[in-house]
């Protein structure tokens, strides 16, 4: 293959698909949420959101595409089945256990709570997930259709409503006693963007393939140049969403939830008609995802446990959506928490040791820095819970940066250096 097929219309193209694939629009009321509670500190939690979301989907992606996103052999070397587990783990969070219920929610909360206070929380639920149902089920392209031109026009009002706050008088902004990086870090997690890459992978390569790359090499260019495009295209909306969001302590009060914020902030800044046309395209554009979302939940359910068919697996996935949803956004995210906190870390983990694997690192090395990650996460996992005074969370407070939620990249950093010594010191012995 030449380097003409490496032409910027294609990357471009290329890099604005990646983007919307994960620019989903129930993420949207995280970040300015973020930025309220950050203050004067909103840049660096801004930092700590990308880092977890925009920059670790392009790692994500780079180390499973160096597997030619096979799953097996992106978690071999800790056992067998390690990385097909992971990955039904991953479509399940995202899909029918998490995302899914939160497109449901998220619509509801922005799209018709403010218009329609009175509007029955089941009975929308109910309509909404029956719509996903019906697309799903059918495998009707109507939606993807329409999905093209839902991402231009969000951008196009999200980028007035961006506009808007930055040019929005100066405000006194707060300094907060929390760590910001690590508030921003945690934060982003709730997008579960990060774990797309792990069943998403296979989806973008086929799509670079038909493009015309089919040397590994140059898949890997590719990804790497559209995958820079669809990080600074998150980067640039996640931030600016931030600086709105910490604007927002002029009109908007800290005790405010995430869903009420953005409707508060959409209201201030862009009007009663233009707020209706933000809530309906983010409604669809939740529908979208959800339908997405479901659809891979049951091609990867099917595909590996073909004992039940992608139709029931439909209907699993939606009736669990369904149940969760009528929860609301808070309830959901305080049911999250815990979950990404322990499964996050893992997977970061995996990330960087396949990226800096040449398949020469020995098998023991990624079970000891995976079992030492997990270690330490579980206790996040476990605080987050409520269970915060017990001799292993105690434990585990004291490693150096646990305080600040970066108590797994200690425990990586040193694991990896001991597993190094015990692998080369097993092959001198052999």
């Amino acid at each position: 293959m030449n380097n003409e097929k490496l032409d910027t219309k294609k990357i471009l193209i290329s890099g604005f698909a990646l983007f919307a694939i994960f620019f989903g629009a129930g993420n949207l009321i995280f970040p300015p949420f973020l930025g309220m509670h950050s203050g004067d500190g909103w840049f660096v939690s801004s930092m700590g959101f990308n880092l977890s979301d925009s920059l670790l989907i392009l790692l994500g992606i780079l180390a499973v595409s160096k597997r030619s996103a096979n799953l097996n052999e992106f978690g071999v070397k800790i056992s067998k089945n390690f990385g097909s587990i992971l990955s039904l783990i991953c479509i399940t969070l995202v899909g029918p256990l998490l995302s899914i219920p939160r497109t449901g929610a998220t619509t509801f909360e922005v799209g018709i709570l403010p218009f329609y206070p009175n509007f029955n929380k089941v009975l929308f639920s109910f309509l909404f997930f029956a719509l996903v149902y019906v697309l799903t089920i059918n495998g009707s392209k109507v939606i993807d259709r329409v999905g093209k031109y839902l991402t231009p026009m969000l951008l196009l009002i999200l980028a007035f409503l961006i506009i808007k706050g930055i040019t929005y008088p100066d405000v006194a902004l707060k300094s907060t006693p929390e760590n910001k990086l690590s508030l921003g870090f945690v934060e982003g997690y709730q997008t579960m963007d990060s774990l797309g890459p792990v069943f998403t992978t296979g989806i973008i390569l086929n799509d670079f393939r038909n493009k015309g790359f089919k040397k590994q090499d140059d898949l890997i260019r590719a990804t790497i140049y559209s995958g820079l495009i669809a990080v600074l295209g998150l980067v640039i909306v996640y931030t600016g969403l931030t600086f709105i969001g910490a604007k927002s302590i002029a009109y908007a009060d800290t005790s405010i939830t995430r869903t009420d914020l953005f409707i508060t902030i959409a209201e201030n800044l862009l009007g009663r008609n233009l707020q209706a046309a933000l809530s309906l395209v983010v409604g669809f554009a939740c529908l979208s995802t959800a339908i997405g979302l479901l659809s891979a939940f049951a091609t990867n359910f099917a595909e590996k446990y073909d004992r039940f068919s992608y139709k029931f697996y439909v209907r699993l996935g939606v009736i669990i959506s369904f149940i969760l949803s009528i929860l609301g956004v808070e309830k959901i995210m305080e049911i999250s928490i815990p979950i990404l906190l322990f499964i996050y870390p893992i997977v970061i983990s995996l990330y960087i040791l396949n990226l800096i694997d040449r398949d020469s690192i020995d098998p023991i090395l990624y079970k000891i820095v995976v079992t030492a990650v997990g270690f330490v996460s579980l206790a996040d996992s476990i605080k987050a819970i409520g269970f915060e005074d017990n001799f292993y969370v105690n434990a585990m407070a004291k490693l150096p940066l646990q305080e600040s939620g970066f108590g797994f990249v200690f425990a990586f950093i040193v694991s990896f250096l001991i597993a190094l010594i015990i692998a080369k010191s097993k092959k001198g012995i052999e």
